[in-house]
């Protein structure tokens, strides 16, 4: 099990601090887990799988040949 500190969970779904932590608060992105402090981490599987809902979820466009 990976816990990803913030910049790095940010490097991983390409969206800035800000986004990320209104991820947090309002849709079904994982929450944070306290590492003690004021540190915080994301565990990777849980962005991974989030990252392939959003991946699933997405409209399929007809093929241009």
């Amino acid at each position: 099990m990976k816990i990803l500190r913030i910049q790095e969970a940010c490097n991983k779904i390409s969206l800035s601090r800000t986004t990320l932590w209104r991820l947090c608060q309002q849709t079904d992105f994982p929450k944070p887990i306290n590492l003690g402090g004021r540190a915080v981490g994301f565990l990777e599987h849980e962005i991974d799988r989030w990252l392939e809902s959003q991946a699933a979820a997405r409209p399929v466009s007809p093929r241009e040949d």
